[in-house]
């Protein structure tokens, strides 16, 4: 049987997955805590990978045994060559921007290097204000309630 290909990543959470879709384990309410999947030689069913010391797993040791049997079965690890080939895929990637361009300059000030000028107030009063300078007196707005 020809086994799908998952890194160790997508394996342990593919296990975790089916372990935890288990009736027995749902019915206790138990978080048994899965191993990440250790690289192996291929045994004689061909698979090249193995997982040990599963947490919390006591009283369902045979269901566990059934679905990593199962996974077993239809999943491979990457052999080392492959996951070289993929981590350098991996730093080319990052080392380009994945929108084609190159990275991108710092941000521009779109003022120039226009400042305040302190002398005007940024809501349109002429004059800047102050703590010790009077309020300023003038007409007071209208009541936008109609009183």
């Amino acid at each position: 049987m020809l086994r799908k290909t998952l890194n160790a990543s997508r394996l342990q959470e593919e296990v975790h997955r089916r372990v935890h879709k288990l009736q027995e384990v749902v019915d206790d309410g138990v978080k048994i805590g899965v191993p990440r999947p250790q690289l192996q030689e291929p045994d004689r069913s061909g698979c090249n990978w193995t997982m040990q010391h599963f947490h919390n797993a006591a009283g369902f040791e045979a269901s566990v045994a059934r679905v990593l049997e199962q996974v077993r079965a239809e999943y491979n690890l990457p052999q080392a060559q492959d996951e070289a080939v993929e981590v350098d895929a991996g730093e080319a990637a990052d080392a380009h921007d994945p929108f084609g361009g190159s990275k991108p300059a710092q941000a521009a000030n779109p003022f120039g290097e226009a400042r305040p000028s302190g002398k005007q107030d940024p809501f349109g009063d002429t004059a800047p204000a102050s703590e010790e300078a009077p309020p300023a007196t003038g007409k007071r707005p209208a009541n936008p309630f109609g009183d």
